[in-house]
């Protein structure tokens, strides 16, 4: 080399060794690694393979086969463990993709057990770990919006209808896979609820007008039954039978029921008096009640059930009968006729009411076959009973 020469021609000869030393220690320099260093690299790799850390152990055994083939068994390490960590790759994308598979067809159960499985895949730079946090947060959003969708749903068929309400609200605001059919149900619980506060309202005026009805507000309980009966639905039926007592009774107070025949053109006076009725003394000091004493049971009796006290009616008109009043067939027509109210007050349920109602019916026909029933004073529904009971058309 020039600089040598220049050097040993222009230097002591102290100095031309020290720049020999110089120059073999720059050439050593440039010399390839001592077998040591592959050495303790080789059995470094090793160590990452027994461990089971397939990444490391490759890209090490990998250096090493190309600074210097053939080395030891590090062909043999490097097939091994490169191999595993391909196969852990494929492990991690075919599981990735088995996810948003079953993603995209709803199965968020499973989407995200397979997601799950690909985060567990051991891998130094794992290619899909971004992307599966991404969807498992999509999957739990979508899960707590089916979550509550459904117990909306199950609220609604409950007939809760502002507890499903606020379940729908939250899924239609989430702007979810289900928000339009959470917006379907909201539009159907407008109208459910709409008729549930119709129906509560309606049950309000029912009952107001029954106390109105028992306090004797019978104006104000008119006025609430006959919103019953616009309103329809169940208690329509219960709201016609007061308005039909209250009719009754309307018509009682204007025309009275005389205690005489003669009196005028009063229920009495459709009757006809049961030939060979056996009659009371007329006096107070025989043995049995006197006539006027018969007939005011009578009065009293029919008084009661005009004035829809039921039972009173019906210990008065008893006690006529018991007593041998003289117009049985009367007493024994509006004795029934409170039986049957009673029964339709019931909504049909009480049987019982229905039987004893008939009984008197036709024990009545027993007494008189010229008896007309008084239409003027009683229901169209009792006037059928009776009919029904007698055999009348």
């Amino acid at each position: 080399m020039r600089w040598w020469m220049n050097c040993s021609r222009n230097i002591s000869f102290r100095t031309a060794l020290a720049c020999a030393c110089l120059a073999a220690l720059l050439m050593a320099g440039a010399r390839p690694a001592p077998a040591q260093d592959v050495e303790s690299r080789y059995q470094q790799a090793v160590d990452l393979f027994n461990n089971a850390k397939m990444e490391e152990s490759c890209e090490l055994l990998q250096q090493i086969d190309k600074e210097k083939p053939g080395y030891k068994q590090t062909k043999t390490y490097l097939n091994v463990s490169c191999s595993q960590v391909n196969r852990m790759v494929k492990m991690e994308e075919d599981l990735f993709n088995a996810g948003v598979q079953f993603f995209n067809q709803g199965r968020y159960d499973d989407a995200k057990q397979k997601f799950d499985n690909a985060s567990k895949v051991q891998l130094k730079n794992p290619r899909y770990r971004s992307q599966i946090s991404r969807y498992l947060r999509d999957i739990e959003g979508r899960q707590n919006e089916e979550r509550q969708f459904q117990e909306g749903v199950k609220l609604f068929e409950a007939g809760k209808y502002s507890e499903a309400q606020a379940r729908f609200s939250s899924v239609a605001e989430g702007g979810g896979a289900r928000a339009a059919d959470a917006r379907n149900y909201l539009a159907r619980l407008g109208d459910a609820l709409r008729q549930q506060r119709a129906a509560e309202e309606t049950n309000r005026l029912f009952n107001d007008g029954v106390r109105l009805f028992n306090a004797g507000k019978h104006a104000d309980a008119q006025a609430n039954f006959e919103k019953v009966v616009g309103a329809g639905g169940p208690k329509a039926a219960e709201a016609r039978v007061y308005l039909q007592k209250l009719e009754q009774m309307a018509l009682a107070k204007q025309s009275p029921p005389p205690s005489k025949p003669a009196a005028g053109p009063s229920v009495a006076a459709t009757t006809a008096p049961q030939p060979g009725a056996q009659e009371g003394p007329t006096s107070t000091t025989g043995t049995g009640p006197s006539t006027s004493a018969n007939e005011q049971l009578l009065r009293l009796g029919l008084q009661a059930y005009f004035d829809g006290k039921f039972d009173e009616a019906e210990r008065a008109l008893s006690d006529y009968l018991n007593n041998h009043g003289s117009k049985p067939a009367l007493a024994l027509f509006f004795r029934g006729a409170s039986q049957g109210t009673r029964y339709y007050l019931s909504g049909e349920k009480d049987t019982r009411r229905k039987d004893l109602a008939e009984a008197d019916f036709r024990a009545l026909k027993e007494h008189t076959a010229r008896f007309q029933p008084p239409d003027k004073y009683v229901s169209p529904k009792i006037l059928a009973l009776y009919s029904e009971a007698v055999g009348a058309p």
